[in-house]
């Protein structure tokens, strides 16, 4: 009997009989060649969530007409016959695997970028541009040639071997402008009512079909809410849904728009709003469905909510977008009861940050994953082979680092020890399990000891290394993984003054007072503060810097500060704090010394290298390798893929 019964039974989608309820949702993808064709490193990430047990497929964003506006400088052209050989390689890539291909198709509207497009940026009305051109509302003319170009775009991707297509009415872009009342403010056929503000979207559908055909599935993405005063609302959306439904074959429902930032924590939730948090929207759009199934989406990686969420009839499939970037096999795990070794999506927003245009200064164009050392390397990683020449390598630290590469090694036929000098594996990842909103990065932590000990590697705790086990052990190469110590103290401590530092604070907030000064405004200072004040306690945050936590993932430091504003912590940037006395701290600042009581005073002041430490093994064996922490002090995306280059490559 199957686990998640409902999670893998089949739905009839248009013609076709999908053979499980999970929807690789459309991530985009921007690393494109400068034509916006596709390149093999694009498909050979659709082909491994096809090949890891998705039934849907999405490739994401495609630009369905240049002539009339573009948000991103690359995207997939659907406007280009050029484009048709990439496609059928990516659509033929991913039904390899029993899976159906879909893309994305948007048009931006007053998300339109002058940076990349200099004619008008269109929208439903008249308008200050947001990125420097006002909006210019669209005439009818114009509107029916974007209407057509939707349908020419659905007709590209149908000859390119696309199974389906969803049609964007969300997030913002132009279907969703003229829907919401915070954009359109025409009085002709297109404004005032719902069903005139509804109009465009549904002349889209028609034009689809017109030209593909009624056994060519048609997906609408729309937001269930915009999360905003005198926005749409969850009952207008089901109103809207109301008419889509019958007309198309999904409907997909996520939330926010790109007009009001702040959504986005919702739209790509983040790891301090519940799992699933948007599910009640999609649940109220089912309840009004006669015909068309719906899809939710947002923070869905539990398989245990996946399972209850179709159980009870609250949606009829689940889209993961970020979950299957952190574990492209996640559907084949589950249905083989591995759940166990699923990776877990930590949503540190990290992956989509990285490329959050116009908002980041420097796009990468590409979504890298901590978990996941071979997001977007899977085809290097695709030619990582057994060893043919076995070797002795000592691993010097059971942190994330060391972790993946002595799994990665062992795993592919070298004989590993990993040596670590406490009694546990994790290394930092420890502490996790102190703070409520990183459970997931326990769960993480949990996945890699599993995945280590399966692998056959000799793990040997309570085992500091020394150079008497070197030359016991006489292995072939060392990998140094010993991670960092806490920078001490900048300030000085008077009398009996209460001085924690942040990992002792985080394994044990109880010890702390009821005022806290945190001196240090990086992600650990931050998120400590938030661990505190969720607790109850006053809070103060000390930092040198002009801003707090920029170390931190575009989108996950918007959220952290606003998480922090809710709970009443206090940030105080260019203080520095220089003394702890008895219930004070003392901080220096631009007006002068500054003292603000506090019962106790953390230090978030950084760690260092292990460095000498790790050096003193370089010479003890033929190669060497020093990675993580004690490297360079960073993240665990860095610890990561720095395990996985050794465990890979040695």
């Amino acid at each position: 009997m199957k686990k998640y019964p409902h999670l893998f039974s089949p739905i009839k989608v248009g013609p076709y009989t999908l053979k499980n309820r999970i929807e690789a949702a459309p991530v985009n993808i921007s690393n494109l060649t400068q034509d916006g064709y596709l390149t093999p490193e694009n498909i050979a990430i659709f082909e491994g969530k096809a090949r890891g047990g998705a039934a849907i497929v999405n490739m994401g964003e495609c630009r369905i007409d240049l002539k009339t506006g573009i948000s991103h400088k690359l995207c997939i052209p659907l406007d280009d016959p050029e484009v048709l050989p990439y496609l059928h390689a990516a659509s033929d890539a991913i039904k390899k695997y029993n899976a159906f291909s879909a893309v994305e198709l948007i048009h931006p509207g007053t998300r339109s970028n002058p940076e990349y497009y200099d004619g008008p940026i269109w929208g439903p009305s008249d308008g200050p541009g947001h990125l420097g051109k006002d909006y210019v509302a669209l005439d009818q003319e114009t509107i029916d040639y974007i209407v057509d170009c939707f349908g020419n775009a659905a007709e590209m991707a149908k000859l390119g071997g696309v199974d389906m297509v969803m049609i964007h009415a969300g997030h913002g872009w132009l279907l969703h402008q003229f829907l919401s009342p915070l954009n359109n403010r025409r009085t002709d056929k297109y404004g005032g009512c719902l069903e005139n503000r509804a109009r465009i979207t549904l002349e889209v559908i028609e034009n689809i079909r017109k030209k593909c055909g009624p056994d060519f599935p048609i997906e609408v993405r729309m937001s269930g809410t915009e999360i905003v005063e005198g926005g749409l609302t969850l009952e207008d959306q089901v109103e809207f849904a109301k008419l889509l439904d019958g007309k198309v074959d999904l409907i997909h429902v996520t939330s926010g728009t790109f007009h009001v930032p702040s959504t986005n924590q919702h739209m790509i939730p983040n790891g301090f709003l519940p799992e699933g948090c948007n599910v009640y929207l999609a649940e109220a759009v089912k309840k009004a469905m006669n015909h068309t199934p719906v899809v939710t989406v947002g923070a869905l990686g539990n398989p245990e909510l996946m399972e209850e969420i179709l159980a009870q009839g609250r949606a009829d499939m689940v889209a993961l977008g970020r979950p299957l970037l952190a574990d492209p096999d996640l559907p084949n795990k589950l249905k083989a009861g591995r759940e166990d070794e699923v990776y877990p999506c930590l949503r540190c927003m990290a992956c989509i940050s990285e490329s959050f245009v116009p908002y980041v200064k420097y796009p990468s164009r590409i979504r890298r994953c901590p978990v996941n050392p071979t997001a977007y390397k899977e085809v290097p990683a695709s030619r990582v082979t057994q060893t043919k020449q076995p070797k002795r390598v000592l691993v010097i630290g059971g942190g994330p680092a060391g972790m993946e590469a002595a799994t990665v090694l062992s795993e592919r036929g070298h004989r590993v020890i990993l040596c670590e000098k406490d009694g546990e594996l994790g290394g930092a990842l420890r502490h996790a399990k102190d703070v409520p909103f990183k459970k997931k990065v326990d769960q993480f932590m949990h996945v890699m000891i599993r995945r280590l000990e399966r692998s056959g590697a000799d793990i040997r705790l309570n085992t500091p290394a020394t150079a008497e086990l070197v030359k016991k052990e006489t292995p072939d190469v060392i990998v140094a993984a010993m991670g960092a110590k806490p920078k001490k103290p900048a300030f000085s401590k008077e009398g009996a003054a209460h001085v924690m530092m942040a990992l002792e604070a985080i394994a044990h907030p109880e010890q702390t007072g009821e005022t806290v000064v945190i001196a240090g405004g990086g992600l650990v200072g931050c998120e400590l503060a938030l661990q505190l004040g969720q607790m109850g306690k006053k809070v103060t945050i000390a930092s040198r810097k002009k801003e707090v936590c920029r170390d931190a993932a575009f989108l996950y430091r918007e959220g952290l500060l606003m998480e922090l504003e809710k709970v009443g912590v206090t940030i105080l940037n260019e203080a520095e704090c220089v003394a702890a006395r008895d219930n004070a701290a003392v901080l220096k600042t631009a007006d002068g010394e500054q003292t603000i009581p506090a019962d106790t005073v953390i230090a978030a002041t950084g760690f260092a290298p292990l460095d000498e430490e790790a050096e003193a093994f370089r010479e003890l064996a033929y190669d060497f390798w020093k990675i993580g922490d004690c490297f360079q002090v960073r993240k665990i995306f860095n610890a990561m893929r720095e395990g996985y280059n050794a465990g890979a490559h040695i």
